[in-house]
């Protein structure tokens, strides 16, 4: 083990060398010179930490997330696209008039009722036809003739709500076109209800008052749609003209042959009218711009990959 060594230090020069017996005075500047003893080495200070083996300690909160897989890519342009339907060509769905409901639920009521009126006239039919080889029951007679009698008022009250709830859509549909024009109906309300609703004269004003409000607006679909309902209304109407007149001469005889017939031929009239009542309704709501147009066609347009 090693002695400590003293040194002596000029406080003037501020050096220091290793102590020797005899030197008082710093050979630099001749200050007198302090001698020091050494210092006792300071232990360093040191902090010991503990830590749990690595098998020991807990998982790390949270999952690990995924290493990223490789950047997606294409490596051809793609030939799809977006729908991209232009903002001044969509129409915005006004929602279903009060009306053009009232129309519809009663065009299904008078289908169903003119429906089971055809169907009753064709059982009294069948039965005048079998009652020529072989003899029917009273009550079935009756029965059937009240069945006929039954269906038939129920018919015409159905036919009668139908024509009236047609008469104010049309008012309505007036109504809408004009002001989306900028004007006022010129006609008054009863007149355009009394070319609706009037029996005959509405095969030819019924389709006038339509396209007098139409004709504000350039739509070649909706005229598309007029024009068929016109055709199918005047033909309705026709049937039915010639089965009241055939069923008025057929009361004036005694033939049976023609009391069958007219029979005949108001079931074929009943069923007629419940079939274009049922086709009548989609064209409505089409008219009214409460159906969806099936002949839209999106555009498309390519988007950078």
């Amino acid at each position: 083990m090693t002695a400590p060594v003293n040194f002596d230090v000029c406080p003037s020069c501020r050096i220091q060398a290793p102590h020797r017996d005899g030197r008082t005075v710093c050979p630099r500047c001749g200050g007198a010179l302090v001698q020091t003893a050494p210092r006792a080495p300071r232990r360093p200070l040191l902090k010991w930490t503990a830590h749990r083996p690595r098998e020991a300690m807990p998982a790390p909160r949270g999952p690990r997330r995924p290493p990223p897989g490789p950047t997606p890519s294409y490596a051809y342009n793609p030939g799809w696209g977006l729908v991209d339907v232009p903002a001044s060509a969509t129409t915005v769905v006004d929602p279903v008039p009060a009306t053009t409901s009232a129309l519809t639920r009663s065009m299904t009521l008078t289908c169903l009722v003119l429906g089971a009126t055809a169907v009753v006239h064709g059982a009294r039919y069948a039965i005048a036809v079998a009652n020529r080889t072989h003899p029917i029951s009273t009550w079935l007679d009756w029965l059937s003739s009240i069945a006929v009698i039954v269906f038939g008022i129920m018919s015409l009250i159905a036919v009668i709500v139908t024509i009236i709830s047609f008469g104010r859509w049309v008012r309505e549909i007036r109504a809408r076109h004009f002001a989306a024009a900028g004007y006022v109906d010129p006609r008054r309300p009863w007149i355009v209800t009394a070319f609706v609703v009037t029996p005959l004269v509405n095969v030819v004003g019924a389709p006038w008052m339509l396209h007098e409000a139409a004709h504000l607006a350039s739509d070649e679909r909706g005229a598309r749609l007029r024009q068929r309902l016109a055709v199918a209304w005047a033909l309705v109407n026709g049937v039915a003209l010639f089965t009241f007149g055939y069923r008025i001469a057929a009361w004036a005889t005694d033939s049976l042959q023609v009391e069958a017939d007219a029979l005949a031929l108001v079931t074929l009239s009943f069923a007629v009218s419940a079939v274009f009542a049922r086709w009548a309704i989609v064209r409505i709501e089409r008219l009214a711009g409460t159906a969806s147009d099936d002949d839209a066609t999106p555009t498309r347009r390519l988007v950078a990959a």
